[in-house]
């Protein structure tokens, strides 16, 4: 083996903050849009502005109002945007440790090393000064490259760009977009991290994530995945 592929989130940083409480107001709410119609479109929206068609929040935003016939408030916007930024904020707030010390590790091994993230542009904004980027060959955001996870092809780009085989390498996510199979279907080992989701209250889990029921099937005798329940497991199984 010679290189590792890494989720972003809930795999080497985490969104859970045990302070969070949900806004007073959604966001369907502050653009005067009925609810319904925010869930008819916004899924969708979201995608494509996760894939890099959409080139931005505010865009993804107003399409949105302007399917509701409703004129999108810039102030309204901009408010979202801002509450947008905060709350990925917190998943760089500080590298932890543990993960530090995987990454670290991994390198000492000789391997290398790729991060391929289903994000926004948003969400991908504070990783080039975060502290765990220094340890990456490549970085692959799905609105860069315009292919997301299960996509196999984002695997594959991710390989080429490391320059080894699918089979010369291993993934490492927590299970969010179906990522694990995607993996397996390029013709990569997938390994399922569960050190941050042990973390999140049941019900909880974080958008993507599949569940009570993905947990109960990888966590079982007889699991698709190997679980790896700490970062240092992985340096263990290596």
């Amino acid at each position: 083996m010679r290189a590792v592929l890494f989720d972003l989130f809930e795999t080497l940083v985490s969104h859970f903050d045990p302070e969070w409480k949900p806004p007073a107001r959604t966001r369907a709410e502050r653009l005067g849009v009925d609810e319904r119609l925010w869930e008819q479109h916004w899924r969708e929206l979201e995608k494509r502005w996760e894939s890099g068609e959409i080139p931005g929040y505010e865009t993804a935003l107003t399409r949105v109002c302007d399917a509701a016939g409703v004129r999108a408030d810039p102030h309204a916007l901009a408010g979202l945007r801002r509450d947008y930024e905060a709350i990925t904020a917190v998943a760089f707030v500080a590298p932890d440790p543990a993960i530090e010390a995987l990454l670290s590790g991994l390198r000492a091994r000789g391997l290398r090393l790729a991060l391929v993230s289903n994000a926004t542009d948003l969400d991908a904004a504070p990783w080039p000064g975060f502290g765990l980027a220094r340890h990456f060959d490549a970085v692959l955001f799905s609105h860069d490259v315009r292919l997301m996870k299960p996509d196999p092809r984002i695997y594959t780009l991710a390989c080429r760009r490391l320059g080894v085989r699918p089979e010369e390498a291993v993934f490492v996510g927590d299970g969010g977009s179906d990522e694990l199979r995607g993996a397996e279907e390029a013709g990569i080992r997938a390994l399922w991290a569960s050190w941050f989701l042990d973390r999140w209250p049941a019900g909880l889990e974080p958008n993507g994530f599949p569940g009570g029921e993905w947990r109960r099937k990888c966590s079982g005798e007889g699991a698709p995945y190997p679980r790896l329940a700490r970062p240092a497991d992985l340096l263990a199984l290596l």
